[in-house]
């Protein structure tokens, strides 16, 4: 996947993009202009750490879900160390009206005079985000919501990898006889995914049950056991910003390896083992919103 991305003031550059020999960097995807000093990098890309994909025909993407169903949208509060307030609850539907609709973690802290939202001075949370607490909020007392808007069922796999691939791990067995007459026995595949880093994130549709299996060390099937999708598109509009074509979906086994990470993040990798049999379906995906609409071919 062709991508770039600015972390810490420094432009990270896919490995399609050229490569480095004796400190120069040999571009082979854009072009500099030495005039303004300007980089120029292909169209379909995004500059800030959201990987987008290309558009290009015969694309192959790979989705991940625990339930294949669309997702409800759902909002948690936990009110941490609070002395004040006792208890709160939260209605998913008027705090996601007041956030957009934008999934993930939303921290609340009272100052002694008022709620701060992100250290900005927010206002009658009860009516605006859906917030109603028991007791007397204290300073120092704090409401962390955890906020899920409505999604379809599948995650983009790859946001975090400049190469992922599906390693087929044929079973194949070669043998001679004294004619020298070569036998192969090939007795199926055993695929593998291994994403590598996986970040953390609320508004991811698989994180949070993903942490609950590493952080847990779940291993029940039950407990890793999801879908995996194999999207192979046909075509790309430039003005819609859509892809479409066909999608290989079946059951997998989604496997943490770890758990922590460094400065870049709190990472769970995890390896995905597909199983059963194959059912094609049709996809459209949505690149803007990494959202997949997955139908069955009529």
């Amino acid at each position: 996947m062709q991508y770039a991305r600015v972390v810490k003031g420094t432009l990270y550059l896919s490995s399609e993009f050229g490569a480095i020999e004796d400190g120069t960097w040999h571009m082979t995807m854009g072009y500099y202009d030495p005039d303004t000093g300007t980089v120029y990098v292909n169209p379909g890309l995004t500059i800030g750490g959201v990987k987008m994909a290309k558009y290009a025909r015969e694309r192959v993407m790979f989705f991940g879900s625990w339930t294949g169903e669309a997702i409800p949208e759902s909002a948690t509060v936990d009110i941490g160390d609070s002395t004040g307030i006792t208890n709160c609850v939260i209605v998913a539907t008027t705090f996601g009206a007041t956030v957009n609709q934008i999934s993930g973690e939303y921290v609340f802290t009272y100052d002694g005079t008022g709620w701060l939202l992100n250290g900005n001075a927010v206002t009658d949370i009860a009516t605006k985000y859906g917030l109603t607490v028991t007791g007397d909020a204290a300073k120092g007392d704090i409401l962390v919501v955890t906020y899920t808007a409505a999604a379809g069922a599948w995650e983009a796999l790859g946001k975090d990898n400049d190469d992922l691939s599906k390693e087929l791990n044929p079973d194949v067995e070669t043998s001679k006889n004294v004619l020298g007459e070569t036998t192969v026995t090939h007795s199926g595949y055993e695929p593998e995914v291994g994403v590598d880093p996986y970040y953390i994130d609320p508004s991811r549709k698989m994180y949070k049950h993903l942490a609950e299996v590493a952080i847990e060390e779940k291993y029940d099937e039950a407990s890793v056991l999801g879908y995996f999708a194999e999207a192979h598109f046909t075509t790309a509009n430039p003005e819609t910003k859509k892809m479409t074509g066909f999608v290989y979906i079946r059951q997998a086994y989604f496997v943490p390896q770890s758990v922590g990470g460094d400065t870049s993040g709190w990472a769970i990798p995890v390896n995905i083992y597909p199983i059963g049999a194959v059912t094609k379906k049709k996809i459209v995906y949505d690149m803007p919103t990494n959202e997949a609409t997955i139908t069955d071919i009529t």
